[in-house]
């Protein structure tokens, strides 16, 4: 799962595929997502490939970390949908 959304990052730079790398749940406190963006999701199927053939790789990422409050019962499902209330995120469509 992913979302998909044309943002422009203050470099410039437009990403448009943006996946959940790691959820961080700090117990009872706040639960930490890293999000990384992708130019294409062609690029993040090339960084799959290499990372499945151990081979080196030019692949733009780049990775946020965002933070919000715990929730024990929380499903990745869950997150992709927290993301999409924020306005970063707001319009993405699910892919």
């Amino acid at each position: 799962m992913a979302l998909k959304k044309s943002i422009q990052l203050d470099n410039g730079i437009i990403v448009t595929y943006h996946r959940i790398v790691t959820i961080n749940k700090i117990t009872n406190d706040t639960t930490v997502i890293e999000v990384a963006s992708y130019i294409n999701e062609e690029e993040r199927e090339k960084e799959k490939h290499a990372l499945e053939k151990n081979e080196p790789m030019n692949v733009f990422i780049y990775t946020e970390y965002i933070n919000k409050a715990y929730n024990e019962k929380e499903t990745i499902e869950d997150i992709y949908e927290y993301l999409k209330t924020l306005e970063k995120y707001q319009g993405a469509e699910d892919i």
